[in-house]
């Protein structure tokens, strides 16, 4: 892919807004990005400064009124270029949902019956912590007015999908356990 995780995300946010870095991880936070996409702090600071050397962010000094001096960075035309790039080549991606917890349910055969049960009852205990954590992020979205609210909303309403397909998924195999492990 021509554009990494985290300049698609920089590069995105930044479309919507001109920002500082640390804005710029408050928005994705604000939008629940964190539920559906994965990119760390550092990712974000080292990606500004390298999409600002390539060109395709540029940044300016902003006087600290209330705190530190802050670099302010704004998407360029390159960048928006990239952006929509990445995005194109992302819609088809046929990547598969890969978890830790698909690892371990793929060999829990090699545990024993009691691991497994105890496994299967950690998983659903994920995944109801994840529904209340999904819910509280929809509801914090709801009266929140940061930019791509709408499609952030649709984005948590797409994990909570895929969390409740898993949990139909985990029923079935929590029943089917005593088969599998023969």
């Amino acid at each position: 892919m021509e554009a990494s995780k985290a300049d698609v995300v920089i590069l995105g946010l930044l479309a919507d807004e001109p920002l500082y870095g640390y804005q710029l991880l408050e928005r994705f936070r604000e939008r629940g990005m964190g539920r559906w996409m994965e990119v760390g702090k550092a990712s974000v600071y080292q990606g500004l400064r390298r999409l600002e050397r390539e060109g395709m962010v540029s940044g300016r000094a902003q006087d600290g009124t209330e705190g530190p001096d802050r670099r302010v960075y704004k998407v360029t035309r390159a960048g928006r270029e990239r952006l929509r790039r990445g995005l194109v080549e992302r819609f088809g991606d046929p990547s598969p949902l890969q978890t830790e917890a698909a690892l371990a349910f793929g060999f829990s055969h090699l545990v024993s019956a009691d691991e497994a049960r105890r496994g299967v009852a950690a998983r659903e205990a994920a995944l109801t912590e994840a529904r209340a954590r999904i819910a509280e992020e929809r509801k914090r979205l709801a009266s929140a007015a940061v930019p791509g609210r709408a499609v952030a909303e649709r984005m948590l309403e797409q994990q909570d999908a895929l969390v409740r397909a898993e949990g139909a998924w985990l029923a079935s195999f929590k029943r089917d356990l005593g088969k599998l492990r023969r």
